[in-house]
């Protein structure tokens, strides 16, 4: 019987889907990842946060990354991103009077409020 629940124990430890963190990128304790808000699929989705840079690759609309790891991040950074091969960025000028995030996950939701325009939105969101 103790075989048996052991058994159970383990099988279910390895079977659960853990964090939902790609352990391929970055080595830090903050944890980011991009939700797309929109109603398009966004590509070469990039994050440079000073404390880290991750390819973020495509996303469907509407849909959520894995968490991506940074040594450091803050409420906002730099991000790049394309839809229908137009080019959208987020350029902060600097990060005087930001305090950097403490250890945890986030979410960048992206959005934009027509695709004439350049203008892109990062809403930013602790998870």
């Amino acid at each position: 019987m103790r075989v048996g629940i052991l058994t159970l124990l383990v099988l279910f430890a390895f079977g659960c889907k853990g964090d939902d963190v790609d352990p391929d990128f970055g080595t830090g304790d903050v944890r980011i990842r991009i939700w797309n808000d929109t109603e398009y699929v966004m590509n070469d989705i990039f994050v440079d946060t000073g404390g880290g840079e991750n390819d973020y690759g495509e996303l469907s609309s509407f849909d959520k990354s894995v968490y991506m790891r940074y040594n450091s991040a803050y409420r906002y950074a730099f991000v790049s991103f394309k839809i229908k091969g137009k080019a959208y960025t987020i350029q902060p000028i600097d990060y005087v009077g930001e305090e950097p995030l403490a250890k945890g996950k986030y979410t960048y939701r992206l959005s934009v409020d027509n695709l004439n325009s350049t203008y892109a939105i990062l809403e930013f969101i602790e998870d």
